[in-house]
């Protein structure tokens, strides 16, 4: 019986599992030698002591504990776990029995076998299964997962959100494995998928799909052309020049595009649509193609723009404009700063064209810079012998940029002001609709140094009247829209009067925008107007022609009394 008893030991003590014996105060009454080794504590430390003195509170109470009940009140149990043994973590697959003496269960017989080398060759089964293993880029088989999951997500959402696909042929991999080695050959497709990805969005995806196609998906777009905006970047970026030795390779590039869900409202027509774009594309020899050839010309017609606008600065293309400001007896006042693009084949682009896209590019703040700089270097020159002020029009990028006020000051020195006060900034009322606080903190601190504000467009952004009240600006600009119809509309002219009257309890003065006929000025004088600006008085002019008229001295157009 002895023998048996040290047979017993040995094989205990000799098994890589981990075996020990709880009892019902949960203290070890057996532990096993590969226990105690792994463990990282000396015996004395373990056998028995409680379970929690060992693992302490929190892993006990949590995660041991629930399972040492269940197996105490006569169940087996088992489960996997992870486990911090020492430095390292493990995942161990963990067996429960009942032990029983004279019939009465006394202890739990606790099996441990360490299953991590087991996850990592299963991990990396799975990662063999949804990454392509030269490139580590997601495969075909995970673009089919990944794209029923967003489009379903898409579905399902309250946003209109757009998504796309952009299918990336390499047409010339081929040629290059021939002439250069597979080895070359995988190793620039590798490094094309790292250029496209750092292009990217997080919220992004790239696959490699088969042989030299690679597939990007797009996610939460909001533009029907801003495929083609990424697309034309990674054309761009896929074909710059690698050198390997002597030589410089190049890579070729054709990409079709689709947009989800007007070119398809199932992953594999979606897929379809991207394929087929793709197949135009390269037939076509077109860098990139969108599946709609309307939005696919739009995509072009807009991405050519912006090229011509990055251009514009160093060709003079943009020129500044003033449009007067009268009171009601006709007398120029100020003026209103306003920027035209005068473009050498399109003719004149108005500013509702050509001011978006430089707010999604990023050349408004450039385009701003230049227009408070050169106009306050005007309005020095004016100063000397006409006293009238003039506006500038602020975007809401500009007027969220934390230098605005240095850029002003700075440009106030150049010009050789001494002081803003023949300066205005116009916000739009939309614009402090967003973050209604911060933008009238922003007012206030602009204001304090000295800068008038109006507010521009008053009307269309449905204010609140709650912090209209608080609003630093001097004075409300009234949009053109509230104008067009107070001849012939008695609603129209009702809703004129409410506005004139909030603006005089307001204490603020207010300009009628877009005043185009007599009869429109007729009314405006009427109801209490007393200030203007539109085409009825004068068109946006140039500085010259601005100076001409300002030096004549003559009272614009106006009604006079009588």
């Amino acid at each position: 019986m002895v023998e048996l008893e040290k047979r017993f030991e040995y094989i205990v003590n000799t098994s890589s599992d981990f075996i020990t014996l709880v009892n019902r105060e949960y203290r070890y009454d057996v532990v096993n030698e590969s226990y105690i080794r792994n463990i990282e504590k000396p015996r004395e430390e373990i056998l028995g002591h409680r379970v929690e003195e060992v693992w302490g509170k929190d892993v006990f109470f949590k995660t041991i504990k629930p399972h040492l009940d269940r197996c105490l009140a006569g169940e087996e149990v088992h489960y996997v776990d992870r486990f911090e043994f020492g430095p390292s973590w493990r995942y161990m697959h963990i067996s429960y029995y009942p032990y029983q003496e004279n019939g009465e269960i006394t202890h739990a017989l606790v099996f441990s076998h360490d299953i991590t080398r087991l996850g990592e060759i299963e991990a990396k089964l799975i990662n063999y299964e949804f990454r392509d293993p030269m490139t580590g880029l997601f495969n075909g088989r995970s673009l089919d997962i990944i794209l029923e999951m967003e489009l379903e997500k898409a579905n399902r959402s309250q946003k209109e959100e757009l998504l796309s696909l952009l299918f990336i042929s390499i047409t010339n991999l081929q040629e290059i494995n021939l002439s250069h080695g597979h080895a070359l050959g995988n190793m620039l497709l590798e490094n094309t998928g790292i250029r496209i990805r750092e292009l990217l969005r997080n919220s992004d995806y790239i696959f490699r799909y088969e042989g030299n196609e690679l597939v990007v998906l797009l996610t939460c777009l909001n533009q029907e052309y801003g495929p083609a905006v990424v697309a034309r970047k990674i054309h761009d970026i896929v074909t710059i020049p690698y050198r390997s030795g002597s030589h410089d390779i190049c890579l070729t590039c054709h990409i079709g595009i689709s947009l989800f869900p007007k070119d398809g409202d199932s992953p594999q027509n979606f897929i379809n649509s991207a394929a087929e774009a793709l197949r135009r594309s390269m037939s076509e020899n077109r860098p990139y193609l969108m599946y709609d050839r309307k939005i696919h010309n739009q995509a072009v017609s807009r991405l050519k723009m912006e090229s011509d606008m990055v251009r514009a600065f160093e060709k003079g293309e943009f020129q500044l404009n003033y449009q007067p400001i009268v009171d009601i007896n006709g007398k120029i006042e100020g003026c209103e700063t306003l920027i035209r693009w005068d473009h050498p084949q399109k003719g004149r682009i108005p500013p509702s064209e050509f001011i978006p896209l430089a707010e999604r590019n990023g050349l408004i703040v450039s385009i701003g810079k230049w227009v408070i700089f050169k106009t306050l270097r005007s309005l020095k020159s004016w100063s000397e012998e006409y006293s009238i002020y003039t506006s500038l029009n602020l975007t809401s990028r500009e007027f969220e940029d934390n230098h605005l006020l240095s850029i002003l000051q700075a440009a106030l020195k150049q010009a050789e002001l001494e002081n803003p006060d023949r300066i205005r900034l116009e916000c739009t009322e939309s614009m402090e609709m967003l973050h209604p606080d911060l933008i009238i903190e922003k007012m206030k601190s602009l204001s304090e140094a000295g800068f008038e504000i109006f507010l521009d467009d008053f009307g269309t952004g449905y204010s609140s009247l709650s912090y209209l009240k608080d609003l630093p600006a001097s004075t409300l600009k009234l949009d053109k829209s509230f104008i067009d119809e107070i001849v012939h509309s008695q609603e129209s002219r009702n809703f004129l009067k409410l506005i004139i009257h909030l603006a005089e309890n307001l204490n603020k003065e207010l300009i009628a925008e877009g005043v185009e006929t007599e009869e429109q000025l007729a009314v405006l004088k009427k109801e209490g107007c007393h200030k203007f600006q539109g085409y009825y008085f004068s068109p946006p002019l140039t500085e010259q022609e601005l100076l001409t008229l300002l030096k004549a001295g003559r009272a614009l157009p106006v009604i006079r009394e009588g």
